[in-house]
């Protein structure tokens, strides 16, 4: 999570808490500062004693959404290293990974996240926070991508930070074909990533 600098006030982080459960059933669109406030049960004057405005308690919450996608995908590679014992079950475990961040279940994820990327362009706050959680994720693959060189399942001819940035690169590109009216058949493009993954990094 982000370091804040303000302490996490309990109110604080129910309404940030409520905000991240109601845009799982609603749009950014339709969402609102009453729904918020009637579903957490937090008074106005409350909410914006913590919050300047709505948008700060939405930038709060995708953070808070952000980073707990951040903690799952790091979690994920770990257990990757630290279940295998060769190159082989690690590369079959990476595969099982791919499926599963690939798959159309994880679809509304990759459009979330584009969506929370987007928003920091023109946010210079918003940026800053996000790029925190965004550093820890690629630090955090990047020392698994060297462990898994140090074990001898990956070649050192590349810097582990731009192992960390490829494989987040292609999960995050499958939204190119998301939207698309003719999809690619998903079982191709999972051997397509693999087979790449096993010659320019085994």
């Amino acid at each position: 999570m982000v370091r804040r600098k303000d302490p996490i006030h309990p109110t604080r982080m129910l309404l940030i808490d409520t905000t991240v459960s109601l845009l799982d059933i609603y749009s950014l669109e339709e969402l609102s500062a009453e729904m918020v406030l009637k579903s957490s049960g937090v008074s106005k004057g409350s909410m914006y004693h913590f919050f300047p405005d709505f948008s700060s308690l939405l930038e709060a919450a995708f953070l808070q959404r952000f980073s707990r996608h951040v903690e799952q995908s790091i979690a994920a590679i770990e257990s990757i290293v630290d279940l295998s014992s060769n190159q082989e079950e690690f590369f079959t475990k990476l595969e099982a990974v791919t499926i599963a961040t690939q798959s159309e279940i994880r679809r509304v994820h990759r459009f979330e996240r584009a969506r929370i990327l987007a928003k920091a362009e023109r946010n210079e706050r918003f940026k800053n926070d996000l790029a925190l959680v965004q550093q820890h994720l690629t630090d955090s693959l990047a020392d698994c991508f060297a462990q898994a060189q140090q074990q001898g399942w990956l070649n050192t001819s590349f810097e582990p930070r731009t192992g960390a940035v490829y494989i987040q690169a292609y999960t995050l590109g499958k939204i190119v074909d998301d939207i698309s009216p003719t999809p690619m058949d998903p079982d191709d493009w999972n051997a397509l990533i693999m087979r790449i993954a096993r010659l320019a990094l085994g």
